[in-house]
């Protein structure tokens, strides 16, 4: 059985970012926006619209508004696809990521299969819907499909979803509550509740991108909502994103997660539910100070 600080440790796999990564940044914007590692600076056919400096070890992206500066990133990717440089980009999902910078500004977007190649924050939101009557709290979980490339047939939070530039956490929550799991858009508005942020920098396998490169560094931003319910809300199968929903009690997901049938990432997520709930707590958990930390550490590059 794996403890829980052990949990958000294979998530949060990079405490410092490694001296040999080139840092992203962008024309007319302080601070670092990313991390490349040094094999796919060297893999890219860098053109006239990005400037790379392997002295300084940095990647400066050219262009004065978001728009331009998206569009030389597209050229690029679309090159780079054409080429086969990368194994990553040949799974395109024709779905645009927002990278941040200061106040919040999306200073360019691109396609969500090179999020890992750039090092750029991953922006993503969780939905635990849950019931609570007199003999406790249960939760009602998702069974990914065992058709899925990730993970699948492992259990993970009720509702989740990348969030796309033009997207906030919130309405990507209501979109994917419908559908994912069939849930009407206004109930979900008038009734879930923003619960924090889970924040680590995590490195990709082959297994996580899907048979694209290993190596890769990707700091996650994780959106947490979390929805009590009654007995008459019952989720159902809507997009085939699962194969089910399973409602479990707090012991039985316990289990379930120190059994490994919970997806990384989520298991961490279920802990952080149960850290707000106080389910765990100083009194029950020798490292919860540590846990704590690690789900809400700082990721060095700017974010939503």
């Amino acid at each position: 059985m794996k403890s829980y600080l052990r949990l958000c440790e294979e998530c949060d796999l990079l405490p410092e970012y490694p001296p040999s990564c080139y840092k992203l940044l962008v024309e007319g914007k302080p601070g670092v926006f990313g991390h490349l590692i040094e094999p796919t600076v060297r893999s890219f056919s860098w053109t006239e619209n990005f400037i790379v400096d392997h002295d300084r070890r940095t990647v400066k992206v050219l262009g004065e508004s978001c728009a331009v500066r998206s569009s030389h990133l597209e050229q690029l990717l679309i090159s780079a696809k054409k080429n086969g440089t990368f194994k990553v980009l040949t799974r395109w999902y024709n779905e645009p990521f927002p990278v941040y910078g200061p106040d919040r500004e999306v200073v360019l977007s691109m396609d969500r299969c090179a999020v890992p190649l750039f090092g750029v924050p991953s922006h993503a939101a969780f939905l635990i819907i849950y019931r609570e009557d007199e003999a406790g709290i249960s939760i009602w979980v998702a069974r990914r499909a065992p058709t899925k490339w990730l993970y699948p047939n492992k259990i993970g939070c009720t509702v989740a979803g990348g969030i796309p530039t033009g997207e906030t956490p919130g309405d990507c929550v209501v979109r994917e509550a419908y559908e994912e799991a069939a849930l009407d858009e206004k109930f979900v508005r008038e009734n879930v509740k923003a619960a924090g942020v889970v924040t680590y920098v995590t490195v990709t396998d082959s297994k996580s991108t899907s048979g694209g490169e290993a190596g890769l560094i990707v700091p996650e931003v994780q959106f947490q909502y979390e929805m009590k319910v009654g007995p008459d809300v019952v989720p159902k199968v809507h997009d085939m994103e699962a194969s089910g929903f399973e409602l479990l009690s707090i012991d039985e997901l316990k289990k379930a997660i120190e059994e490994g049938d919970s997806t990384p990432g989520n298991a961490c997520f279920f802990l952080d539910f149960f850290i707000r709930h106080g389910i765990v707590t100083f009194e029950n958990e020798v490292n919860y100070t540590k846990i704590v930390s690690r789900l809400h550490r700082p990721i060095g590059v700017h974010a939503a």
